[in-house]
């Protein structure tokens, strides 16, 4: 008799046996939602640097590796609040099937790289 219980599997074995968008899109939202989370601390310790007086605020954002960092944020935001949409219209019944599914997936990605280029453009310049 075949138990219909969960199997834990490692991640690499689930990418590589699931490649559609939609698994991608999905293991890349738990991610950014990663990214955001240990992301946080430093955020706002870097925001009450900057807001301790304007030569502080010119002192943490001339170095390019802090705007690079907050670029790292801003992407994850971006891109986790793309995917977060596309969830929830997953979670109310829309793009169910497989191909509205793939469909729903690669014009979140799209959209996404849009706003992770473009908060690239302003974030580093």
């Amino acid at each position: 008799m075949k138990s219909n219980r969960p199997i834990d599997l490692p991640l690499s074995q689930v990418i590589s046996v699931n490649r559609s968008p939609i698994a991608i899109a999905s293991i890349l939202h738990r991610i950014s939602g990663i990214i955001l989370f240990l992301l946080i601390p430093v955020m706002l310790w870097l925001l009450q640097n900057s807001l301790a007086s304007p030569e502080s605020f010119e002192t943490v954002f001339d170095n390019v590796l802090v705007r690079f960092l907050a670029w790292i944020f801003v992407a994850a935001i971006a891109y986790h609040f793309v995917m977060g949409i596309k969830h929830l219209f997953a979670d109310m019944g829309m793009n169910e099937e497989l191909k509205s599914g793939r469909t729903a997936s690669m014009v979140s990605f799209v959209i996404a790289a849009i706003l992770v280029v473009a908060s690239f453009i302003w974030v580093m310049f």
